[in-house]
């Protein structure tokens, strides 16, 4: 996936959204962290390759995430 160029202006955002995005961080980390602790018992490097891939891409896009995150602000009017 390419990267988002960067901007000056923050991208405003909801606080509903701010913390959306923040638990699927999260939720991408521990996943690849349980994921990568199933490595060592499987057998087949078939299937370790394409654990391997999994647990890559899932810390990928936490990464992506963070950086979109870290370019935002939550927005304090209440304008719908």
């Amino acid at each position: 996936m390419p990267r988002l160029l960067c901007t000056c202006e923050p991208y405003h955002v909801s606080a509903r959204f701010h913390l959306t995005m923040e638990v699927a961080i999260r939720d991408l980390e521990a996943g690849a962290a349980r994921d990568a602790q199933l490595l060592s018992l499987l057998d087949d490097p078939g299937h370790r390759r394409r654990q391997q891939l999994l647990v890559e891409s899932q810390l990928e896009r936490a990464f992506q995430l963070q950086e979109l995150l870290a370019r935002t602000r939550v927005r304090t009017d209440r304008a719908a």
